[in-house]
């Protein structure tokens, strides 16, 4: 257990004091010399070389300008919690306070983020961020084990030297970038004067990033106390397994559907989500690669297999068989509301809903068809049979080069990917006017279905894209499936006005 003791509040206190000093006092020497160099011997000896004066001046004026002291504003985000809300999650909280010997915090804000947080922006002003995507992988004790390590930060003092430390750090870097011209052209004066800053700054790096891992180790002792060495094992677990989930839920799920004018049940969603094969894989795999990682000096938190090995001396817990984490949250969709209205406005509150069942065909299909209807006779008259023919190299280059042409903001490199889509969209309204039902499970790909038949309308042209052999199998099962002489382009008739 001695790899999850941290230095104690005071050293860490000193370290950071001490390396903030000597920044400064660097930064000053070094603005006092420049413009010493460029002033006194104007004073002195009563001239000066101009390009001496003119270098010292300017870059003395941008050390001092780059260290002054800057206020940084925090503003918190996501939606506050109060105990008639959410009473459940707030006396856990208060719970977890009270058996970890600390102060609860202020003010407790839900997130949509698959993470949880602790900052005091004032010696008197307490917050945490708790993420309601974390509650999905977490079980209670999971959570409460989050919570008494948040709380490790608050105790050790981390919270209060955070900022600190960060001042510094941006402090070191907005000097860095004073120093340096965009262009790239800077004389050889600028990046001789700019030398002891970085060198500094990489060693500021390493040595709090050291100091911010051995507070991680502390907290997660913290954690292992109140929750158990295995519960919160796992729970490190899920959180690294899974973090990455909901970024691809949001941004390939959610996003597609709150661009088209409507609210998707978001919270509900992603538990669906994450009992996805092809999601579960992904968290799978990338948590292996997370646990072959290893710590860079650089890196605030330990690696995930070096947390785990700091808390093995502890003993075996009990076997968890607390409620899912979500289960502390009461009318989880009027929160979810809020959240979305407190990330995009009050107009969220208006978008009318969408049931994710319903996705495929009000959302994709919809897009499908409306981009195969503006850019379809591009395909002339082919027939769905047809795509092998069309995937082939110089022709879908031709469509992807007629496309770019009318889509102002593509570049002609883009050409290729776009005709991949262009093709992908009108065999899927194709199949649409065929009869076949467009279907998106949350995690899975649009698939198209009629009976026991299934195809996945935009993997068919990549694949037909890899290999010539490809494009003749599937002619065949297009006609197999009777599908083969259907058009890809049905131009739509126009409404006469009525005189």
């Amino acid at each position: 257990m001695s790899g999850t003791k941290g230095p104690s509040l005071a050293g860490r206190f000193a370290a950071a004091i001490a390396l903030t000093v000597g920044f400064y006092a660097l930064a000053i020497a070094i603005a006092a010399g420049l413009l010493g160099a460029a002033i006194l011997p104007w004073i002195l000896g009563g001239g000066n070389n101009l390009w001496i004066t003119l270098t010292g001046l300017f870059l003395g004026v941008s050390i001092l300008v780059a260290i002054f002291p800057r206020r940084l504003p925090f503003e918190p985000h996501g939606v506050r919690l109060d105990a008639e809300e959410q009473p459940r999650l707030l006396r856990m909280i208060e719970e977890e306070a009270r058996a970890c010997g600390t102060r609860a915090p202020d003010e407790v804000y839900a997130t949509l983020e698959l993470n949880a947080a602790v900052v005091e922006p004032s010696r008197h002003r307490r917050i945490m961020f708790i993420g309601v995507p974390l509650l999905h992988v977490v079980s209670e004790r999971g959570i409460r084990g989050v919570v008494a390590h948040e709380y490790g930060h608050y105790t050790g003092g981390d919270t209060r030297l955070g900022p600190w430390i960060y001042r510094t750090r941006e402090t070191i870097g907005r000097t860095i970038v004073r120093l340096s011209d965009e262009d790239g052209d800077e004389g050889w004066t600028q990046k001789l004067v700019r030398l002891p800053f970085l060198w500094y700054g990489r060693a500021f790096m390493r040595i709090t990033s050291a100091i911010r891992r051995r507070e991680e180790f502390a907290a997660d002792a913290l954690a292992v106390q109140r929750a158990g060495r295995d519960v919160h094992v796992e729970a490190l677990r899920r959180i690294h397994a899974y973090a990455p989930a909901f970024d691809a839920y949001w941004e390939n799920e959610v996003a597609a559907v709150l661009s088209a004018g409507r609210r998707p049940p978001v919270v509900a969603g992603f538990q669906t989500f994450l009992r996805s094969e092809p999601v579960a894989k992904a968290a799978d795999d990338f948590l292996a690669r997370q646990l072959e990682e290893r710590t860079d000096p650089y890196d605030s938190h330990p690696s995930l297999s070096e947390r785990i090995a700091a808390v093995e001396g502890w003993p075996r817990d009990t076997p968890d068989d607390s409620a899912p984490a979500m289960a502390l949250i009461r009318e989880p969709e009027a929160l979810e509301q809020a959240m979305l209205v407190a990330h995009f406005g009050p107009e969220a509150a208006e978008l009318p809903g969408l049931a994710w069942a319903e996705v495929g065909r009000e959302i994709y299909l919809a897009r499908a068809t409306a981009f195969a209807d503006a850019h379809g006779e591009l395909l002339d008259d082919a027939s769905v049979g047809d795509l092998g023919e069309l995937a082939r190299e110089g022709r879908l280059e031709q469509i992807g080069t007629q496309l770019c042409r009318r889509l102002d903001d593509m570049p002609a490199e883009a050409g290729p990917a776009v005709a991949v889509t262009l093709l992908g969209d009108a065999l899927t309204a194709a199949l649409a006017r065929d009869g076949w039902a467009i279907e998106a499970a949350l995690g899975e790909p649009v698939v198209a279905k009629r009976g026991d038949a299934c195809i996945e309308p935009y993997a068919v042209v990549p694949e037909l894209t890899e290999s010539s052999p490809a494009a003749a199998g599937w002619r065949e099962r297009a006609t197999a499936l009777g599908i083969a002489e259907l058009r890809l382009f049905v131009a739509r008739a126009v409404p006469v006005p009525a005189e």
